[in-house]
């Protein structure tokens, strides 16, 4: 009998950008929903183990039912290391998924760079990350 050898690929097809920011998540979660008109709501935090360690980050969403759009703001600090520790400058990645042009996500960033607590912000791809199976959820 052969044996069959299933490879999953993973999905990384998102926008992610770096945000940083000194402040506290809520603060920057309102302005970037003035700035973007969107709703991002905390929900519960986005959990992962790392050497048998729970780490959680800050999370928030909105989705765009009707333009087919999903944002997330995440937090990069957790209470035991970062999300994406080659990123250790970035405070919080805005993901979002669905159909994305990149005049849009030029937009955003500089939308984003204009808020007064906002140091910087800056598009990342998130495939040239190694820990990027961290930003699957």
């Amino acid at each position: 009998m052969s044996k069959f050898l299933l490879t999953l690929d993973e999905d990384y097809e998102f926008t992610l950008v770096g945000i940083s920011c000194h402040s506290k998540d809520y603060r920057l979660c309102g302005k970037i929903n003035n700035a973007l008109n969107v709703d991002l709501i905390r929900t519960a935090d986005l959990e992962i183990y790392k050497k048998d360690t729970l780490n959680t980050y800050s999370f928030y969403e909105f989705i765009d039912a009707d333009n087919y759009l999903e944002y997330y703001l995440i937090s990069n600090r957790g209470d035991n290391g970062f999300l994406i520790p080659e990123q250790k400058k970035v405070d919080f990645f805005l993901m979002a998924k669905g159909n994305i042009s990149d005049n849009h996500t030029k937009d955003v960033i500089c939308k984003i760079n204009t808020l007064s607590l906002v140091l910087t912000s800056f598009s990342i791809d998130p495939n040239m990350l190694k820990s990027k199976q961290n930003l699957l959820f």
